[in-house]
């Protein structure tokens, strides 16, 4: 069964991907691809990273004992972003903090205090972060999320230069911040999820545009060639392809296809178009990591 619209349709990939024997997904929060073109799922679960090839073969996985909130370790795991250099940026909304690793998992820096909130009214980082982007110059972006709903501004050396947005629903506010991304322009691109809309920003953080046709967004993936792809979490959970204009060329949806995609919440493409969806749902019911291949 082919799933879109026009030239971005695809096909879900049964029984991908192959996981060790006795392992299960849990929460599936995110997803990205390295330089390689290897998928990364980063999880709520009891394996926090876990690393696959395109065929869906286990690679490996780390960053146990790394996420969580003491003494259980409930994890509220939520971005990741592998940069072009395939640093490996992760987010812990609960923890309140961002880190970035080696693609095979040795911590090399950690942004904001393990587990203590930024005070939102100095806009301090961080309190419950959600994602991270890069620039075309190296500049570093993170959505501050739930708490501040902000974005931060680094330096590619990782030092604090500004930050922009506050609570609310008028231009460069914002009701959460789930999910950032940048394109090859240097646009800043947020998901404003509670407010069902996109907002776009100048690397200032001046507005730019607002788009308003999707439900709930709550991650973005730009392409090479700055094709924008969305997941939105309203609407049954939907897929969307949108041109860097904001015009729409396809989307799917679960709610129209059998539960096809039931809880997503964030996606990755990798060089071959195939989406990557990451799925939170709940034990029984949408905590699945599924590949769709462009047909």
């Amino acid at each position: 069964m082919a799933l879109g619209e026009g030239d971005y349709k695809y096909e879900l990939v049964d029984g991908w991907p192959n996981l060790p024997e006795g392992w299960v997904f849990s929460m599936v929060s995110d997803a990205a691809v390295d330089s390689k073109g290897r998928i990364f799922a980063f999880t709520r679960g009891i394996h926090p990273v876990i690393v696959f090839d395109k065929e869906g073969n286990f690679v490996t996985s780390w960053g146990y004992g790394d996420f969580g909130v003491s003494p259980h370790l409930i994890s509220q795991s939520h971005g990741i972003f592998i940069g072009p250099d395939d640093e490996v940026y992760l987010t812990d909304a609960w923890q309140h903090i961002v880190r970035r690793y080696t693609l095979l998992g040795d911590l090399e820096r950690e942004w904001g205090t393990r587990g203590v909130a930024g005070v939102t009214y100095h806009k301090r980082e961080y309190n419950m972060p959600t994602g991270v982007a890069l620039g075309p110059e190296g500049e570093i972006y993170v959505g501050d999320g739930y708490g501040n709903r902000l974005v931060h501004k680094y330096s590619k050396e990782g030092e604090h230069l500004l930050a922009w947005g506050e609570a609310g629903s008028g231009p460069g506010e914002f009701a959460v911040v789930h999910n950032i991304g940048c394109d090859k322009t240097g646009r800043v691109i947020v998901c404003d999820r509670e407010n069902n809309r996109i907002q776009i920003f100048d690397p200032d953080g001046k507005h730019m545009e607002t788009w308003t046709d999707v439900v709930a967004p709550g991650d973005v993936w730009i392409t090479d060639d700055n094709m924008i792809y969305v997941v939105e979490q309203g609407a049954g959970s939907r897929v969307s392809v949108w041109t860097p204009e904001g015009e729409r060329l396809s989307r799917f949806s679960g709610a129209e296809n059998n539960g096809i995609i039931q809880s997503a919440h964030g996606l990755c493409v990798d060089d071959e178009g195939s989406i990557y969806v990451a799925e939170i749902g709940e034990p029984g019911r949408g905590q699945r990591f599924q590949k769709f291949a462009r047909v």
